[in-house]
């Protein structure tokens, strides 16, 4: 099994570059399941929140202040326990390895034509989909307005 690390299903202020090479990765796996399925390899990709480590603590050091503010909308996980959710996906042959409920609800509104082995799951997502939409819209108006506040305040 193959495992590519994305961290990023939106883009996010600050994280310009960042989001178009994890954006990237997406593609290039969903075109890798497609073409060693028939060999029963299977693709993962893991979509890790921040999580607690010194890197982490390191990018907070020079991460733009609104960066910060945006993604603070979500909730870190400690490290053991994103390894935990990542080795138990790659494990059941998951392609989309979400490792909290707010990566559960992006992964879900964003499966665009991501394959989905699970019946379940596909099922979950035809009908979550326009609900986690809205939702999704509200988090990114949200940010529009902190990012609208943030640069009045940074104008005066």
């Amino acid at each position: 099994m193959a495992e590519f690390d994305v961290m990023l299903r939106v883009g996010v202020y600050g994280f310009t570059a960042y989001s178009a090479s994890k954006f990237g990765l997406k593609g290039m796996a969903e075109a890798l399941q497609q073409e060693i399925h028939h060999y029963n390899i299977r693709v993962s990709i893991i979509y890790p929140p921040d999580t607690f480590t010194p890197g982490f603590e390191k990018e907070n050091e020079t991460k733009p202040e609104i960066t910060k503010l945006i993604s603070g909308s979500s909730s870190a996980m400690n490290a053991v326990d994103v390894a935990r959710q990542a080795i138990n996906g790659i494990k059941e042959g998951k392609f989309s390895i979400c490792c909290n409920f707010d990566g559960w609800m992006l992964c879900i509104a964003t499966a665009g034509m991501s394959p989905q082995p699970s019946a379940v799951l596909a099922f979950a997502e035809i009908f979550l989909s326009g609900i986690l939409r809205l939702l999704g819209l509200c988090f990114i108006w949200t940010w529009y307005q902190t990012l609208i506040k943030w640069t009045k305040r940074q104008d005066k």
